[in-house]
């Protein structure tokens, strides 16, 4: 079974189309032209479908990277 960094990482990669090998803790919005105002939409949904959560409009907005990311999921206890 996959753990929850290995699947977050996942939905990165496939969100952002970055390489298998690609360093994914150092994707951030800031760095990556792909990620704009549809792809942060979309990466909230994929992540809220992949987890089992909702995520609200607020919190949504502080998921800018992929180490916020990984801590909000870690501060769910997911």
């Amino acid at each position: 079974m996959e753990t929850v960094e290995q699947r977050l990482q996942a939905i990165f990669r496939g969100m952002f189309d970055l390489a298998g090998g690609a360093d994914v803790s150092a994707c951030a919005q800031s760095n990556t032209p792909s990620w704009d105002s549809m792809a942060h939409v979309s990466l909230v949904a994929a992540i809220e479908g992949e987890f089992g959560i909702a995520i609200d409009a607020g919190d949504s907005l502080t998921l800018t990277s992929y180490d916020s990311a990984r801590q909000y999921l870690a501060d769910l206890g997911v």
